[in-house]
């Protein structure tokens, strides 16, 4: 008591805490404000961990991208498309950081309000931003959807009508996105949200789970046409086989379906008030998901070198049907002329030599980014003899 009269009778420049410290520390308005700040600050320690490593593996991935040239237009596409993504991670990231600074500002600046009457505010705080960041998360999942489809366009070059099937969702995706920002108001919390609010809100990530699904079924099912040969490179690799399970898992979408799956659930089971552990679970799910959609596409790129459609066993005794991306350095120049034979290969490091079939035109060619399959067709992939490369754009 005497310390609260102390603070009423001798204002100090710090007074903005005089409110608080005034206080009694086993107050329920005192406890409520200390639950509060806390199940607000570690969801955003946690998603500012995940920003920084984000930000790591996106300096990796700009890294690469530049050594290997951004003439070349799929790199500058490619680069483009993940500061995109990025620009929307750190958008979502600092409004998090926003509204825990309007929470301290509050509390410390309480302009004789009640603590329900600081938490009205707050909340309608909150709920102010609740458009903003539904469209921004929204269109993160669309922007980085684009390199997984794009990946999944490289693997079934040779029918590339398949990839009409996650195209199909994802331009669904923008529907729903673009019916979201133009219906949807914000100032209101999400429990009043009219029906198609509602929709729109939940069908985002289940769009964006069936677009990855539909990705991960396409990979899977050319990984079981070939599967002998697939086998045959995972047993001659000498990298760690569990790394190179981890590989194929990321570019077929896997991870990121258990991850938007785990979202949905989390954000469905857990429950609770505002000030509540429950809440503070589902915050924290909340803001590290904003943080992983991002990081996927970007881990992709990092890591396509090391998939295991990128073999070097193009002389295996069995015919090749395996896909890969090739990323050239920016000074190529050294090309070596290929001739069409049964020992055909493709020639990899500065020149990116291959053999182009076109209407069956064999020819030699050197881009700065491109594909390479070899491929032979059935009687050869059954005899082993033949083998083709095949240059994709």
């Amino acid at each position: 008591m005497a310390a609260t009269q102390r603070i009423e009778t001798h204002p100090h420049p710090s007074s903005v805490y005089a409110p608080i410290v005034a206080m009694a520390l086993d107050d329920a308005e005192m406890h409520r404000a200390g639950l509060a700040f806390l199940y607000r600050i570690v969801p955003v320690l946690v998603a500012t961990i995940l920003y920084g490593i984000y930000i790591a593996i996106l300096c990796v991935a700009t890294r690469g991208l530049w050594q290997r040239g951004l003439r070349a237009r799929p790199n500058a596409v490619i680069l483009i498309v993940l500061y995109v993504v990025s620009c929307l991670s750190t958008a979502l990231w600092a409004l998090e950081v926003a509204q825990l600074i309007g929470l301290v500002d509050l509390l410390l600046s309480p302009d004789g309000l009640s603590t329900n009457a600081l938490f009205n505010r707050f909340y309608d705080l909150i709920a102010r931003e609740t458009k903003v960041t539904g469209v921004l998360f929204e269109s993160q999942m669309i922007a980085g959807d684009i390199l997984v489809i794009w990946r999944v366009g490289a693997i079934w070059f040779e029918k590339k009508i398949v990839v009409l099937l996650p195209l199909f969702w994802w331009v669904l995706m923008i529907v729903n996105m673009l019916i979201h920002s133009a219906r949807c108001q914000s100032g209101v919390a999400t429990t009043n949200y009219g029906e198609l609010c509602k929709v729109t809100d939940v069908a985002a990530p289940v769009l964006s789970i069936v677009t990855n699904i539909s990705v991960m079924l396409l990979v899977l099912w050319k990984a079981w046409e070939i599967r002998d040969t697939l086998l045959d490179v995972l047993h001659r690799r000498k990298t760690n086989k569990i790394f190179t399970l981890f590989v194929l898992m990321v570019e077929s979408g896997t991870l990121y379906v258990v991850m938007l799956i785990t979202d949905l659930l989390v954000t469905s089971i857990v429950t609770g008030g505002n000030e509540t552990v429950g809440r503070m679970v589902d915050c924290i799910w909340g803001y590290a998901a904003v943080q992983l959609v991002g990081i996927y596409p970007t881990l992709l790129i990092v890591v396509l070198r090391e998939s295991v459609w990128n073999s070097d066993y193009a002389d295996s005794t069995q015919g090749l049907a395996i896909s890969t991306v090739q990323f050239a350095s920016h000074n190529a120049t050294a090309v070596r002329s290929t001739t069409q034979s049964p020992e055909s290969h493709v020639e990899r490091g500065k020149g990116n030599s291959y053999e182009h079939v076109s209407g069956g035109a064999t020819g030699s060619r050197s881009r700065d980014l491109h594909e390479v399959v070899h491929l032979g067709d059935e009687e050869s992939q059954l005899s082993g003899k033949k083998k083709l490369g095949v240059a994709l754009y």
